[in-house]
């Protein structure tokens, strides 16, 4: 729509207008306009040879009251105001031929008389002002007032003491809003359309009533709230203006309904008396509706004001406007039910975000923070301070958003006004039209304050500053923000309520200037809240657990899981239970082992989507030897997650990180893979190399996101792999990456949050390479060493390796075992695969002298001989060379399909054969023994025995620091 026009009609970017189809609208022969203005006239005067053109080809669709915008040259452009149509319809399509007249508009002179006449009346009217007073309004019902009004009666409840002095002897007041700081593009225009403008007044009649507890407030009644467009919303500044007592007159009142749709047009038909009877009892009807509920409202000893807004009622299901036969009377008393009488008027129409609300409309809150009753405390402790920035923090699916319109509606409890704002809508914006929408957002906070802001997703807005990006624009706006909240906090009442992903993810300038002062971090809920939680959101659908129901798994089912994770598990078994009630036909109501399986089956929880778990499905029977790290890893990892209740008891802190060390090849990280199947924990493998980067800060930040992907996962095991690349001592790295990452994680393994259901593991051949800081209890607490397997353990190891092998009757594992004494773990399985590759090279090697033996058989045979009989003397004795030939081929056809199906059936027959055919004899291993050699060489044992011997019984506080030597020759690294 052309500019010019939107604001012509009063419409702004956001308004809503109806579109409705016409069908053979009239032809307009003769139209009748009036410029807007003198300046419109003298355009028109200027260019009247062209005008009557220029509208005809400009203008078709005409009605009444329209306003008409004529571009009569270039820029020059002139307004117009339709008067008359012929013939006298509503609307219709102007004709080629119409006549067009236009009235004229001159400049009126002001004269001295005039002047000084309306100067002397403004000057009485000044002088006959009633007094008045601003208060802040807040709408009724509210815990700060007393259970004691009446919601259908216009009252205002104040303190009289506050207003004794502004208005003595008041009985009557004149409400009316002073509206606050507004758009530019908005500021003094009205929302309504044309039709619905000035149809209802913004200054309603109410009693005042006493009320102590409105210190500085007006308390107004529902029914006041309603007619002053007010939905509960608090804080808005509110005028008392005195009046004088109403008259008791028995009014006639009109009631035109509102509609926030228009009707489709009717054509003008004769209607037949049936339907013209039917219309008269629907009116006849609505009337006595509309009547009864007037009477339910009881509008007793009450005050009613001409053009006011009246609620939703029985026979006005959006509302109406109550208006008065008589137009001299402003407004009225009623001093009993029966002193009015009501006429049903035309509809109007006006927008559905000014339409009324009921009265008796109730806040339905469906979600609340279940479980979450300590956080909550701390941040309504935090918040009413008053002058205060919050953040709160955490994954998506944690319950930010419920936590804070909790906050927001206990504030709002307390007389707060309210601004909500979604950054994530706010990034699409310029930043400079951010910093008018922030400006226009600290106004409103100022004019109504207290206030409380609340914004979330602030890191959409006020990102972290990168190295990478142009942080110039984004700095900007966190400053002027920072500087317009300190500027407002010095005089008005400021509460900042935000929510983010993380503390890291939003600008730190915030945290800095101390515009955000409290930070809270949402964590994963425990096992109790997590059984409540989910016990609640069934309890909204009637479901209850059966009593053979074990609550305990329950929770070790749920672990890691959000409250958005167990709401939707909630919502799963609920569907779950009404499935299995459509085939029992029984009302679901109980809830069985089946039901949550199911429900919970192939159902990530949030905090696991897109992170890479690893998954194994190797168990411990695949892993021979190493009895003892076997058994301290259970009693690390597996216990306090199969047994929770007896360790939650402990009151000392868990064990939560093991160091793997041991020869190459021992089974290091064979045992953490394990782990993670055989435990039921996540795990998340990390090499060490991996999480370096060069850019500075990047492999720091590396960590952190490693540790909070575990937190999320949690339980889970962070596996670290050649840990000694990552963690070496500090002090030996020019660049100093790898200083760094050991500070970060030393704090992220011990640091004043700890590791919650967050297992560390890591895995080295070098433990004298990791600085020592991590190798103290609360970091690495347990060192566990994967030695060269003895003979026993090389038993063990080769029985779990051929445990899936077939075997000849003559293998003796416990020679082979005797005869690999130094070969570690890996080196006994590439024996045991060696061997097998053997076995399989001898299989085939029988295989292809059988396929050679049936291949010279097949050849012997191929030379055929026919023989021609004779049945009758007609048979000629010699058969033809051509018919020869042509028989010898049809007889390799035949040959030929014949092998194939011969080789199709041997083909299956293999198939179907289970039993492998592939048998390892003693020999083999022998021989695969002869031909490997240990990995570790005797020099390599022996140096490495010497780290670990010295690692486990001989360490002291007189370890290397680190230092590089300074005598010459000395080595500068510790690789």
């Amino acid at each position: 729509m052309d500019p010019s026009l939107a604001s012509s009609q009063n419409l702004t970017s956001d308004s809503v207008v109806d579109l409705n189809v016409i069908i053979d609208p009239k032809s307009i022969s003769k139209l009748e306009v009036e410029p807007d203005t003198a300046d419109d006239w003298e355009n028109i005067q200027l260019h009247a040879g062209m005008l009557e053109s220029q509208i005809i080809s400009q203008t078709r669709a005409i009605a009444l009251d329209q306003r008409l915008i004529l571009y009569i040259s270039g820029s020059i452009k002139a307004n117009l105001k339709v008067l008359k149509v012929e013939p006298e319809v509503r609307y219709g399509l102007l004709s080629p031929f119409a006549e067009i007249a236009i009235a004229s508009k001159t400049r009126r002179q002001q004269t001295k008389k005039s002047t000084s006449a309306r100067s002397a009346s403004r000057a009485r009217s000044s002088l006959d002002d009633s007094p008045t007073i601003l208060l802040r309004g807040i709408p009724l019902p509210h815990p700060i007032f007393e259970e004691t009004h009446n919601e259908c009666l216009f009252e205002a409840h104040v303190n009289f003491h506050d207003i004794s002095s502004s208005l003595p002897n008041t009985e009557y007041v004149e409400v009316s809003i002073v509206p606050g700081p507004k758009a530019k593009d908005t500021q003094g225009q009205s929302q309504l359309p044309p039709q619905g403008r000035s149809q209802y007044t913004s200054k309603i009649i109410a009693k005042l009533i006493n009320n102590p507890k409105a210190n500085g407030s007006v308390g107004l009644s529902r029914i006041l709230s309603i007619a002053l467009s007010l939905d509960r919303s608090v804080g808005q500044v509110v005028q008392l203006k005195k009046v004088n007592k109403p008259s008791d007159v028995k009014p006639i009142i009109a009631i035109q309904p509102i509609i926030t749709e228009s009707l489709p047009e009717v054509s003008k038909v004769s209607l037949s008396e049936d339907i013209l009877i039917k219309k008269k009892e629907k009116l006849t009807q609505q009337k006595a509706d509309i009547l009864n509920s007037f009477l339910s409202l009881q509008l007793n000893n009450t005050v009613l004001t001409n053009s006011s807004k009246i609620p939703i009622m029985q026979g006005l299901t959006k509302g109406g406007i109550l208006k008065f036969k008589d137009e001299s009377l402003k407004f009225v008393h009623l001093s009993g039910k029966n002193d009015f009488k009501i006429e049903i008027e035309e509809e109007v129409l006006i927008p559905k975000s000014e339409s009324p609300q009921s009265i008796h409309t109730e806040v339905n809150r469906t979600d609340y923070p279940i479980g979450q009753e300590e956080i909550l405390k701390k941040i309504e402790k935090a918040v009413r301070r008053g002058n205060i920035g919050a953040l709160v923090y955490g994954n998506s699916g944690s319950g930010k958003t419920l936590i804070v319109n909790e906050i927001s509606q206990k504030l709002h409890d307390k007389g707060y006004f309210r601004i909500n704002v979604d950054c994530y809508e706010l990034s699409k914006i310029p930043v400079q039209n951010l910093k008018e929408k922030f400006e226009l957002l600290f106004n409103r906070c100022s004019w109504h304050s207290p206030s409380l802001l609340l914004l979330e997703g602030i890191e959409s807005i006020f990102p972290v500053e990168s190295e990478q990006g142009d942080v110039s624009q984004t700095r900007q706006l966190t400053e002027f923000f920072i500087q317009s909240a300190n500027s407002l906090n010095k005089n008005k009442t400021l509460t900042i309520l935000a929510t983010a992903r993380s503390k890291e993810s939003i600008n730190s300038l915030l945290l800095s200037s101390h515009c955000i002062e409290e930070t809270f971090s949402l964590q994963p809920p425990s096992k109790q809240i997590r059984e409540k939680i989910i016990t609640e959101y069934l309890k909204i659908h009637k479901l209850s657990f059966d009593k053979t129901y074990d609550s305990t798994q329950l929770s070790v089912d749920t672990e890691g899981f959000l409250p958005k994770d167990l709401k939707i598990l909630a919502d799963r078994i609920h569907h779950e239970c009404i499935y299995d009630s459509i085939k029992t036909g029984k009302v679901p109501n109980l809830i069985t082992n089946a039901n949550f399986t199911k429900a919970i089956k192939d159902y990530t929880p949030s905090g696991l989507r897109g992170v890479k778990l690893q998954k194994s499905t190797t168990s411990w029977n695949d892993i021979g030897g190493l009895r003892d790290a076997k058994a301290i890893l259970l009693e690390t990892l597996e216990w306090p997650t199969k047994y929770a209740p007896i360790f939650k008891s402990a009151t000392l802190r868990l064990r939560s990180g093991i160091l793997l060390y041991g020869y190459p090849g021992c089974g290091k990280t064979l045992l953490a893979s394990v782990i993670s199947s055989q435990c039921g924990l996540n795990f998340i493998s990390v090499k060490g190399p991996e999480i370096l980067n060069k850019y500075i800060g990047a492999s720091e930040q590396s960590i952190r996101e490693l540790f909070e992907r575990a937190q999320a996962a949690k339980p889970c095991i962070l596996f670290f792999d050649e840990f000694d690349s990552i963690a070496p001592k500090r002090g030996h790295d020019s660049t100093g990456v790898t200083d760094r990452v050991v500070n970060q994680m030393l704090t992220q393994m011990d640091g004043a949050e700890g590791l919650d259901g967050v297992y560390v593991l890591a895995a080295t051949s070098r433990p004298d390479l990791i600085d020592s800081a991590l190798l103290r209890p609360g970091r690495l607490d347990k060192s566990v060493i994967c030695d060269l397997p003895d003979f026993e353990d090389r038993l063990d190891i080769i029985r779990s390796i051929t445990r899936k092998m077939n075997l000849s009757d003559d293998v003796r594992l416990d020679e082979i075992s005797g005869k690999a004494d130094g070969f570690s773990g890996a080196d006994l399985q590439g024996v045991c695969y060696n061997a097998y590759l053997k076995a399989v090279h001898r299989k085939l090697d029988l295989e292809k002298l059988e396929m050679e033996g049936k291949a010279e058989k097949g050849t012997e045979a191929e030379v055929h001989e026919f023989f021609q009989l004779c049945f009758n003397e007609k048979t000629p004795d010699v058969i033809k060379t051509t018919e020869k030939n042509k028989l010898s081929k049809q007889v390799e056809l035949l040959l030929q399909s014949s092998k194939v199906i011969g080789e199709n059936k041997e083909t299956i027959t293999k198939i179907h054969k289970k039993e492998p055919n592939v048998h390892i004899t003693h020999l083999d291993f022998i021989t695969a023994l002869d031909d490997t050699k240990p990995s570790i060489s005797q020099s390599e044992k022996a140096k490495l025995g010497g780290i670990y011997h010295k690692f486990i019984a001989e360490r002291d506080g007189n370890m290397q620091d680190g230092s590089s030597g300074t005598e010459v020759g000395a080595r500068t690294t510790l690789a």
